[in-house]
């Protein structure tokens, strides 16, 4: 006989996820899918891993070294960065530091998985295309089509304005804004804050066309979807993330040598900011177009420019530099006689 009576567990997690989030911290849509999607990857490892069904999952079932192998899982099998480990862990937390209020009997197991430490990760962690791969990617969608001309407005305003993909699937059309001294975009970004990315004239003026273009199909007011798939519903993050995997595919495939990695939506958010950097932008101007709070996250792309500068001097420097001291210290006579006069 199936269980049909829901679970402690279920119960939990129902309450944190509809009530506790969304009502009692407010938080944004965007910040609860982000931790909804974390406890589906832990209910998935639960169910492949160390077959639990969901639906029979007790608190009671919890442990530590439960949580520690599904972060290990994450890494090991889903081939997850030390980043979006620690994301997840920090979605986990927020769940278990919720259930230690909410069942006090659970205490000591809440406390004992958020003392599971952050993974440390001492290599770059900032991966980024070149401004030619950039380049190559955008070359791809037909622009004989009007799926083409759609993809290459969501490629060229992903790149332009450093937006996260969360911000661009939530874009409307009165986002964007056209004026006589230049067009800009408005995103909305982490926490529910606001800025404003100004547009390079060439990405403007295309975007004003694949506007006009989208009104002979659908109604483009300003509160409609910027993006839309073919059953003019809002695109997602999913349908982002493939249109720009196809067409770094057929790049990769065309110049293996410019794209040898994985490319996915956040690496032109990278990518834009090593440029600007690159292109003499100040960071603290960086630091707003990308909506970082603190600087101190932005400084993460100077180090890694000031590296790469580094690496390349150490290639083209003519002359290795010998380290050793000079041969005549090897004198040990000298040496005490000198020692001598520096006691004197």
């Amino acid at each position: 006989m199936s269980r049909t009576k829901p679970t402690d567990f279920a119960r939990a997690l129902s309450n944190y996820l509809f009530d506790f989030l969304p009502v009692k911290k407010g938080l944004s849509e965007n910040t609860i899918k982000s931790y909804s999607d974390a406890l589906a990857l832990f209910l998935r490892f639960c169910e492949t891993e160390l077959r639990f069904k969901r639906e029979s999952l007790e608190i009671k079932h919890l442990s530590r070294e439960m949580v520690e192998s599904y972060l290990d899982w994450l890494e090991k099998k889903k081939n997850c960065s030390s980043a979006t480990r620690n994301q997840r862990r920090i979605a986990m937390n927020t769940f278990f530091k919720y259930l230690q209020y909410e069942n006090p009997g659970y205490v000591l197991l809440c406390q004992q998985v958020l003392s599971i430490p952050k993974k440390v990760d001492r290599k770059q962690t900032v991966q980024h295309l070149s401004r030619a791969a950039i380049e190559e990617i955008l070359k791809q969608p037909d622009l004989t089509t009007r799926g083409g001309r759609r993809d290459f407005a969501i490629l060229s305003l992903l790149y332009e304005s450093a937006a996260r993909i969360s911000e661009i699937t939530e874009l409307h059309i009165g986002d964007l804004r056209f004026e006589r001294n230049g067009a800009a975009v408005r995103l909305f970004g982490k926490g529910g804050k606001s800025r404003i990315v100004p547009l390079i004239n060439d990405v403007a003026e295309f975007l004003r066309k694949y506007i006009d273009e989208e009104a002979h199909y659908r109604q483009c007011h300003n509160d409609e979807p910027l993006f839309c798939n073919r059953v003019k519903r809002k695109l997602t993050r999913a349908g982002i993330a493939y249109i720009l995997n196809k067409y770094a595919c057929e790049a990769r495939r065309k110049s293996p040598a410019l794209i040898d990695g994985r490319v996915y939506p956040h690496i032109f958010r990278h990518s834009r900011a090593m440029h600007w950097l690159e292109a003499g932008v100040d960071l603290q101007f960086i630091k707003d177009l990308l909506g970082h709070a603190d600087l101190t996250t932005t400084e993460v792309y100077a180090q890694i420019n000031t590296e790469m500068k580094r690496k390349i001097l150490e290639e083209v420097h003519p002359v290795k530099i010998d380290t050793k001291y000079p041969s005549w210290t090897e004198d040990c006579g000298l040496m005490d006689w000198l020692k001598g006069f520096a006691a004197t």
